[in-house]
C-alpha cells in the first residue's frame, strides 16, 4: 500500500529541514505543525525559530504552499476564494496549481479571479492553463481566456479565438476584431481582414477601427474604396482610419465628406482633415458646438485653439452640454474646466451618475449623465456601474493641471466628503510629492470627522516615510479592522472596456484601504507585523495575507 499523496507532499517539503541539524529540525516543527493544520501553533514556532535565527523566507514560502494545499480543499466558498486570492497575491510560481483548482470550480466567478492572477504570473505553463480555460463551460470565462490569450500573443490565440467565433451566434462577432487587433500578428490581422467583408456592418464598423488602431497602413487602399459608401457609421469608422493611418491622398475626399448632412462623418472629417494639416473646417466644428452638439463639443478636446469655445459652453444651462464641454477643457488641460467638472467629481442631491455615449461609428464618444441614477439602475441603454470608473479616469486627467490648482480640487473633495474618489485623489497627491501635496495630505491625516480620508492619508504619507506618527497610525487602524472582511470587490468592467488599461481587481471603500495598508506593510518588509496579523485577525483573511507575506518574502 502506498503512502497517501499528502504525506509524500509533507515529507518532501519537511525532509531537507530534518537534514539541516538543529536549526532545520526547528523549521521542521514549523512545517509539520502548519501541515497538521494547527496554524496558529506553527507560526508560533516559527517565531520562536526567526526570535533564534532570523528569518527564513524559505522556510515562510513552504508554510504558505502548505496552507494554500489545505485551503482550496476547504468545503467553506470563503476559505476557497480567499486562498484564491492568496496564491494569486503570492505572485510564486508554486502557487499556480491552487490557481488552476479555481479554473476548474463551478462557479464563473471563482474561475474568473483564478484567470485574472493566472494570467499575471510569468510561467510556462500559463500558455497551457489558457488554453484550458478556452474549454470552460462559461462563456465569460472562455472570453476572458480569450482576452488574455490576445494580450499575451499566445501561440494557439488565433485558432483558438477563430474557433470560439464560429461556435457563438452571429450576435457576438463585433467581440472579436479587438482580440485579433490586440494579438497583431500577421495571421491575426489576415482574421481581421477576413471580418471587413463581415454581413454584419457592426463587425465590418469594428475591424476598420482596430485596423487604423493597429496602424496597419498596408490595409489602406481596401478602407479607401470605402470612402463613397452610404452607410454613415461604417462612413465614419473609414474616415477616422484615415486619420489614424495619417493618408494624405485621401484630402480631396475627405474635405466633401467635411460638408457631410450626417453630422457623425462630418465631425470625423473634420477631425481626420485637422490631424492632416488641413485646418480650415475647425471654424464649422466650433459652430456645431456652439449649438449644444455634443459630438461636436467632445470633438474639440482634441484642437488646443478651441478652448474659448469651451470655456463658453461651460455656463449653458444645459447639463449635458456643461459636463462635456468640462471634459473637453479638462483633455486640454484648460483650469477653466475646473467649475464644470466639479459638477461631475462632486456628487449631491440630484445623485448623478455618468456613462460613456458613442457617436454611431464609435470614433467619438461623449458623457451623458443620468440624474437619479439609483432609480433609473435598470436602465439598460446605460451601465451605470462604469461611472465611478469614468470619474475616477477624469480626475486622474485633472493631475495634469498646474499642480496648485489639483491640489485644491481635491481639497475641495476632502471638503465635500467625496468619498468614493478619495482613493485615487490621495494617490495622485502621493505621486506629485510636492510640499502642498503633502501639506494636504498632513491635513487630512487629521480630520477626526472622516476617518476614511484621515486613515487613508496615513497610509499615505507611511509610505511616502514621512516623519511623523504615521507607520504606528496604520498598524493600529489595521489592528483594529483585524474580524474586518478583505476582500469585498467591485463590480468587474467588462474587458472590452479594459482594452485601454490594464486590468485591476478593485475592492469596496474599507476592505480597499485595509488592502492597501497590508500592501505597503508587505512592501516594507514588516514581516513580524504581518505575522501577527495572520494570528491576530479575520481566520478567512489569512489566506490572503499569507500570500502577501510571501511577495514580501520573494
Amino acid at each position: 500500500m502506498g503512502f497517501p499523496k499528502a504525506l509524500v507532499k509533507a515529507l518532501v517539503l519537511i525532509l531537507p529541514a530534518v537534514l539541516w541539524g538543529t536549526k532545520g529540525q526547528e523549521s521542521a516543527h514549523a512545517l509539520f505543525m502548519m501541515q497538521s493544520q494547527s496554524i496558529e501553533e506553527a507560526l508560533s514556532r516559527y517565531e520562536e525559530f526567526s526570535g533564534q535565527h532570523g528569518h527564513d523566507f524559505d522556510l515562510l514560502q513552504r508554510m504558505g504552499q502548505i496552507f494554500f494545499a489545505q485551503g482550496i480543499q476547504s468545503e467553506d466558498p470563503d476559505d476557497f476564494v480567499m486562498t484564491l486570492f492568496g496564491a494569486g497575491l503570492s505572485g510564486s510560481t508554486g502557487s499556480l496549481e491552487i490557481l488552476e483548482r479555481g479554473l476548474y470550480s463551478g462557479d464563473p466567478q471563482l474561475q474568473m479571479i483564478a484567470l485574472h492572477f493566472i494570467a499575471k504570473t510569468d510561467d510556462d505553463r500559463v500558455t497551457d492553463l489558457l488554453s484550458r480555460a478556452m474549454t470552460s463551460p462559461f462563456l465569460s470565462t472562455r472570453m476572458e481566456a480569450a482576452y488574455y490569450m490576445s494580450q499575451k500573443k499566445h501561440p494557439h490565440a488565433v485558432g483558438q479565438i477563430e474557433g470560439l467565433m464560429v461556435r457563438l451566434p452571429p450576435f457576438f462577432r463585433p467581440f472579436f476584431p479587438s482580440l485579433f487587433a490586440l494579438i497583431g500578428t500577421s495571421d491575426a490581422t489576415a482574421s481581421l481582414r477576413r471580418l471587413l467583408d463581415d454581413l454584419d456592418p457592426q463587425v465590418r464598423i469594428e475591424s476598420i477601427l482596430n485596423i487604423a488602431k493597429l496602424g496597419r497602413d498596408d490595409l489602406l487602399p481596401v478602407l479607401r474604396k470605402r470612402l463613397t459608401q452610404h452607410f454613415g457609421p461604417e462612413l465614419e469608422a473609414c474616415v477616422f482610419a484615415m486619420g489614424a493611418l495619417k493618408d494624405s491622398q485621401s484630402i480631396p475626399k475627405l474635405k466633401r465628406l467635411a460638408l457631410s448632412p450626417m453630422d457623425n462623418v462630418k465631425i470625423a472629417a473634420i477631425l481626420t482633415l485637422y490631424e492632416l494639416g488641413e485646418r480650415s473646417f475647425v471654424e464649422e466644428l466650433e459652430k456645431m458646438a456652439l449649438k449644444k452638439n455634443l459630438f461636436a463639443i467632445a470633438a474639440l478636446s482634441h484642437i488646443p485653439s478651441s478652448g474659448d469655445t469651451l470655456a463658453e459652453l461651460i455656463f449653458s444651462d444645459n447639463l449635458q452640454v456643461r459636463i462635456n464641454a468640462g471634459v473637453s477643457l479638462a483633455h486640454l488641460r484648460d483650469p477653466r474646466c475646473l467649475d464644470a467638472v466639479k459638477e461631475i467629481l462632486v456628487r449631491d442631491s440630484r445623485d448623478i451618475a455618468f456613462c460613456p455615449f458613442p457617436s454611431p461609428g464609435r470614433t467619438i464618444g461623449i458623457w451623458k449623465a443620468v440624474p437619479s441614477a439609483e432609480l433609473r439602475s435598470k436602465d439598460t441603454t446605460c451601465d451605470l456601474s462604469l461611472s465611478l470608473s469614468m470619474r475616477e479616469q477624469l480626475l486622474i486627467e485633472l493631475a495634469h493641471l498646474d499642480q496648485e490648482k489639483f491640489v485644491e480640487l481635491v481639497r475641495s473633495l476632502f471638503q465635500s466628503r467625496q468619498l468614493d474618489l478619495i482613493p485615487t485623489a490621495i494617490a495622485l497627491l502621493e505621486n506629485l510629492r510636492t510640499p502642498e501635496a503633502i501639506g494636504l495630505l498632513k491635513e487630512g491625516s487629521e480630520k477626526m470627522t472622516s476617518p476614511l480620508i484621515r486613515d487613508y492619508c496615513h497610509l499615505s504619507l507611511y509610505r511616502l516615510k514621512e516623519e511623523g506618527p504615521y507607520e504606528e497610525a496604520v498598524k493600529l487602524w489595521v489592528m483594529r479592522q483585524k474580524d474586518a472582511d478583505l476582500i469585498r470587490l467591485r463590480p468587474i468592467l467588462p474587458w472590452k472596456v479594459r482594452l485601454e488599461s490594464d486590468f485591476v481587481l478593485t475592492a469596496e471603500e474599507t476592505s480597499r484601504l485595509l488592502i492597501d495598508s497590508f500592501v505597503a506593510i508587505a512592501s516594507s518588509r514588516n514581516i513580524d507585523f504581518l505575522l501577527r496579523a495572520i494570528r491576530q485577525g479575520n481566520p478567512h483573511n489569512r489566506y490572503a495575507l499569507f500570500g502577501l507575506l510571501m511577495r514580501a518574502t520573494e
